[in-house]
């Protein structure tokens, strides 16, 4: 979200949502949020409580299902079984694995929103193995089917399926790095081996993500659970502090995307 209005009319569309569900004793459900828009929701207060979800365990990108007729607020635990939410699982694979090109996330993202496709609509692109799955809405899921070919020069095929491999995550290492303090300048230039010099150049040229928000004072501390983003470098959540070194530097645990 780039400015305050944008945050403002967010907001009361989501306090809209949630006042329809209440009144009407149903579950409404949102578009593909932002980690900046899941941040803005946990800060505020609905009359029902609400839960976030994008297909699978740990999804970044989810749906906000606000659900009338239950009793309470606050934010709950999704259960795809029990709540209908509107999702769409794709798998993305080349016709012929052989003579395909190396793919990236971008590449896909990219060939999937020059079809004309707002990313409100689209959710998580994950590989596994020779092939990639998108959580979408479900009319995109049936658009794709008919109208994704191509992905830069590799032909490609789509199909919606309804089960997804068990394994189904967000690639991640687990690191463990020792630093002088929760300073965002300090994590980030340890995370990526950086200068402590390079690292606030990053972070005041607006290069620095917290949970999906720009910051730009090197002097923020981090907290458990803050996904950090460095455009160029790539992204790390920070796990917590596992304890101290004799130097007093703490021993911290970062697990860092792919």
């Amino acid at each position: 979200m780039d400015t305050k209005k944008d945050e403002l009319i967010f907001v009361r569309h989501m306090g809209e949502l949630a006042k329809s569900a209440y009144y009407k004793g149903i579950s409404i459900y949102s578009d593909f949020l932002t980690l900046a828009q899941q941040g803005l929701i946990a800060q505020q207060g609905f009359p029902v409580p609400y839960s976030f979800y994008g297909g699978f365990a740990d999804a970044e990108r989810v749906k906000v299902g606000f659900h009338g007729g239950l009793t309470g607020n606050g934010r709950i635990e999704p259960d795809e079984f029990l709540y209908d939410y509107p999702l769409c699982m794709v798998k993305i694979c080349p016709v012929n694995s052989k003579f395909a090109e190396e793919l990236t996330h971008r590449d896909y993202l990219g060939a999937i929103l020059n079809l004309g496709i707002d990313r409100s609509t689209t959710g998580d692109i994950l590989p596994v193995l020779d092939a990639v799955y998108l959580c979408c809405d479900p009319m995109i899921g049936n658009f794709l089917c008919g109208n994704l070919e191509r992905v830069r020069h590799t032909s490609v095929k789509v199909s919606v399926v309804d089960e997804i491999p068990e394994n189904l995550k967000r690639q991640s290492e687990t690191v463990h790095v020792n630093v002088a303090s929760l300073r965002l300048d300090v994590v980030v230039g340890a995370a990526f081996k950086q200068s402590r010099g390079n690292t606030s150049s990053l972070i005041s040229g607006g290069k620095v993500m917290v949970n999906g928000r720009e910051v730009l004072q090197g002097s923020s501390v981090i907290k458990d659970g803050d996904v950090i983003s460095v455009r160029g470098f790539g992204k790390f959540r920070y796990v917590g502090t596992e304890g101290t070194t004799k130097k007093e530097r703490l021993y911290i645990t970062l697990e860092k995307y792919q």
